[in-house]
């Protein structure tokens, strides 16, 4: 039997058709001059729609021609939402237009707004474009594929979905929000800042004034390295932890079955297998790729200094990019069949 995988981890096809037209249409339309505000909010309308109908073409093909093969996965998070929605993809992907375009021109409407920033060169904006494109297509394609593994659809013209059982089918996660993703980026967001205020205040940068109040100094541009090197010490060991922690459970649940039936990818085997190594290892990385991620960003888009309010909801929106990335990078590196040996060895 020939072995298919549902396009929910590895859906870069998607998501690469639908970058590479959306920085084509930056170059179309706003080279060499950049853009304005106004122009952002026309461009993430667009981006909305035209990212809906490639990621929704894709998707539904995909799936269509591995339900017809009978291999559609037969254990699934049920959705009523989900199944409340349009089988038809058009008027599927009609309704995620609208959701999504209003979703990411709020997004990006409030984040410019925000941070006063009324024009943008083209270099900014094409850094900027092709992360928010990046994102938006992703996320677009993990609700594609939830609409369309629900049993309405799935079990539709008697396609049966308990003949693939091979172990190359990905698990499909519900793609809706979970209250744990807040608490983690709640919590390194806001132990990233307690921390700052501690150094600042040992260092000057906080002041304490008559009545305990206290005066916190705006977040500037030679500062923020250390802001990121605190961010991405506390970011590592929460995000490690938590993700070790989940995987261990289904690692010890599942056993050596496990290790037998999983293909080992070079990409991620090189990383440590032992926890405190993994952990060290990963808080090193993100530690030195926030410091200067973070002052690439604020040179890039020439904010000198930030107040308090702006610092928060930066912090906030890198946290969840990083999050979810170095939640990603862990989960591959620990289904890989040499970490599930050691831990089924240190039970």
């Amino acid at each position: 039997m020939k072995n298919v995988s549902l396009p929910y981890v590895d859906n870069a096809k998607a998501i690469l058709i639908t970058v590479i037209i959306n920085i084509g249409v930056i170059f179309l339309f706003n080279w060499p001059g950049g853009v304005t505000y106004q122009g952002v909010i026309w461009d993430s309308l667009i981006c909305a729609f035209v990212t809906v109908l490639l990621d929704m073409w894709i998707v539904y093909t995909a799936l269509k021609k591995i339900r017809d093969g009978k291999g559609m996965p037969s254990q699934v998070p049920v959705s009523p939402l989900m199944q409340a929605l349009p089988q038809n993809p058009f008027a599927l992907g009609l309704i995620y237009a609208v959701v999504f375009g209003a979703y990411i021109v709020g997004i990006n409407a409030g984040i410019l707004y925000f941070f006063g920033i009324q024009s943008m060169s083209f270099a900014p904006w094409m850094i900027y474009k092709l992360i928010y494109a990046t994102l938006l297509s992703a996320k677009i394609v993990e609700y594609c594929i939830f609409r369309y593994i629900q049993p309405d659809w799935a079990n539709a013209e008697n396609a049966n979905t308990n003949t693939q059982t091979t172990s190359n089918i990905k698990p499909i996660k519900d793609p809706l929000p979970k209250i744990s993703i807040f608490k983690e980026m709640y919590a390194s967001v806001t132990g990233s800042i307690a921390t700052s205020i501690i150094i600042g205040t040992a260092l000057g940068g906080v002041k304490i004034g008559a009545g305990s109040s206290v005066v916190i100094a705006p977040t500037t541009v030679e500062g923020i390295p250390i802001t990121g090197l605190v961010f991405g010490l506390i970011t590592g060991i929460l995000v490690t932890k938590a993700v070790l922690k989940e995987l261990d459970t289904i690692i010890i649940a599942s056993g050596s079955a496990m290790a037998e039936a999983t293909v080992s990818d070079k990409w991620f085997t090189w990383m440590p297998v032992r926890k405190v190594t993994l952990m060290i290892f990963v808080c090193f990385c993100v530690m030195v790729f926030s410091a200067v991620a973070l002052w690439l960003i604020m040179t890039l888009f020439s904010i000198s200094v930030m107040n308090f309010y702006q610092h928060i909801v930066f912090m906030t929106v890198y946290a969840a990019i990083i999050s979810k990335s170095l939640s990603y990078l862990l989960v591959k590196r620990c289904m890989q069949p040499d970490y599930i040996r050691y831990r089924l060895k240190t039970v």
